[in-house]
């Protein structure tokens, strides 16, 4: 932000500069910026979302892949029931994949 600041421009300033309607003065990518925050997040919040991610795509993949190899490989599992959660664990892992 501090880029867009003229000189002994203050961050409320700015925002006032590029907020007021009746006399409007900043340059598209000042708007933009306003409107649309930083281009990038800062690495300490991309490192943790991404774990969570990947978290949550390893458990999906495992779980969904798990439920079906015990529902193809018991025949005491194969049920209506288990079925319809075959297809469902199937049709969630090629959702997580895809």
């Amino acid at each position: 932000m501090a880029e867009f600041f003229r000189v002994n421009e203050t961050s409320i300033q700015f925002f006032q500069r590029c907020t007021n309607l009746s006399h409007f003065d900043c340059s598209e990518e000042e708007m933009l910026w306003v409107m649309m925050g930083p281009r990038t997040l800062p690495l300490q919040k991309i490192v943790p979302i991404s774990v969570l991610l990947l978290v949550i795509f390893l458990t999906g993949v495992v779980g969904n892949v798990a439920v079906c190899v015990v529902i193809v490989k018991h025949p005491a599992m194969h049920t209506a029931t288990n079925y319809y959660l075959f297809s469902l664990a199937l049709s969630d892992l090629l959702l997580l994949l895809f």
